[in-house]
């Protein structure tokens, strides 16, 4: 239903974040309805788009008897494109509100909107598909945007190309009982825990790469700090050792998150009022040392055990700041692990750890020797024949080279102090949420 407004007058369609510039002037918005509030002859609405939030004044007299009953009977969500003149009010969200000339009601919503104030989790994830709308959502989702691009700039900046990798791989890179199998005409495949060995193959090429898309974990853990499918954030680079690679892991991440931090001040805040940009150099310690760490206080951990959630936490909550645990025990990292040639039984790897989410990165130089990875594979229990193509990257022109991963769902909810790493994604995958 419309009203006419008058049409000598310009409109401006505009965002909502961008009424407090045009006060005085006639604007056309769209959005949906957030909230209203009607006393006599009048109703106060709270519509939203991406950008916010503003009242819209809506008098009966303005609009319209048959209009006016209308918006009485509106519920929740329903989408609306309002019409009328902005003007200054300190009580209105943004201190500007909208008195509306003109609306259309461009669809209502059908049945009472099922999410309330006080939601628990079971209902959150239950309807995740309208849960994206609320102002929480919409602004983790912005800042998940922004971060991304930002990783992004730093690494074109600094000569990385992003490449393209396959989500469905004939082989493990982290352990096969970690994998989704999937039926692919007839042949065995799995969804990918890792782009790394397609980047690994991408640096002969373009010497420094990067990807970032989903991988897949097959775990079955029931924790805050696990999803089935994240999203990664790998890099490598060609002719960078061990002691580089920690340094780019560094260099990237003091960057991103000061000009994320600087970017988004206010709205980090608001999630995390402690939060403090990482600094370097970061701390680190060895495998071993965080092992007589953990046992003189009280952890009884034994040495070539990997380091699970408690530990973690642990030596992150000492540190009070990221911290690099390095030179882990062959025997928990995976095959392709450059053993230290110091100490051949640790490897020259390495996780990030922050708290409250533990290992945001790991990586570590690669091993660039042919025999060396051979042994390595059938060592590890593998079938040299399901990595032939990968051993072939060590048969021509072979060079040093190392790379990491990033967790990024995790980064973002250790930045913002989420409850669950699952407000960090859109749609959220775990061993019992895989609907809608």
């Amino acid at each position: 239903m419309n009203t006419g407004p008058d049409t000598r007058i310009e409109v401006r369609e505009c965002k909502i974040s961008d009424l407090g510039k045009l006060v005085g002037s006639r604007v056309r918005i769209r959005g949906w309805l957030y909230v209203k509030n009607t006393v006599g002859g009048i109703s106060f609405l709270r519509v939203r788009d991406s950008s916010g939030i503003v009242q819209v004044v809506i008098r009966r007299e303005k609009v319209g008897g048959e209009v006016f009953e209308q918006v009485d009977k509106l519920r929740r969500e329903s989408s609306l494109i309002i019409e009328g003149v902005v003007r200054r009010d300190k009580r209105a969200p943004g201190g500007v509100e909208l008195g509306a000339e003109s609306l259309r009601i461009q669809s209502p919503s059908l049945e009472d909107y099922p999410l309330r104030k006080e939601l628990s989790p079971s209902v959150v994830w239950k309807y995740r598909h309208l849960f994206i709308r609320s102002r929480i959502m919409n602004t983790i989702l912005k800042l998940r945007s922004s971060l991304s691009n930002i990783f992004r700039k730093w690494l074109l900046e600094h000569d990385f190309y992003e490449v393209s990798a396959p989500s469905i791989v004939t082989a493990a890179t982290e352990g096969g009982a970690k994998m989704f199998e999937v039926k692919y005409f007839g042949k065995k495949a799995f969804l990918t825990q890792s782009s790394q060995f397609y980047l690994e193959g991408a640096i002969f090429s373009l010497e420094k790469v990067f990807c970032f898309q989903p991988s897949f974990r097959a775990e079955e853990s029931k924790t805050r700090r696990h999803l089935s499918e994240y999203w990664h954030l790998e890099v490598e680079a060609s002719n960078v050792d061990f002691q580089g690679l920690l340094q780019i892991e560094e260099e990237m991440l003091t960057s991103v998150i000061e000009e994320f931090y600087n970017k988004h001040k206010e709205e980090i805040k608001r999630f995390n009022p402690g939060f403090k940009p990482f600094e370097k150099p970061f701390k680190r310690i060895t495998y071993t040392q965080a092992v007589e760490l953990l046992r003189s206080k009280g952890i009884n951990i034994e040495w070539g055990k990997d380091l699970g959630v408690k530990e973690e936490r642990m030596i992150a909550t000492i540190f009070g700041q990221p911290v690099f645990i390095t030179h882990y025990p062959k025997e928990v990292r995976a095959f392709y692990h450059m053993p230290d040639p110091d100490n051949p039984s640790v490897v020259l790897s390495a996780d990030l750890i922050v708290w409250p989410y533990g290992e945001i990165t790991g990586g570590g130089q690669r091993i660039d020797d042919y025999r060396m990875l051979l042994e390595r594979i059938v060592e590890s229990g593998y079938n040299p024949e399901d990595y032939a193509w990968y051993l072939d990257l060590r048969k021509y022109g072979s060079v040093p080279h190392s790379g990491f991963g990033l967790g990024f769902e995790r980064l973002l909810a250790h930045i913002l102090h989420l409850p669950s790493i699952k407000y960090a994604i859109p749609y959220p995958r775990t061993q019992t949420i895989v609907y809608p």
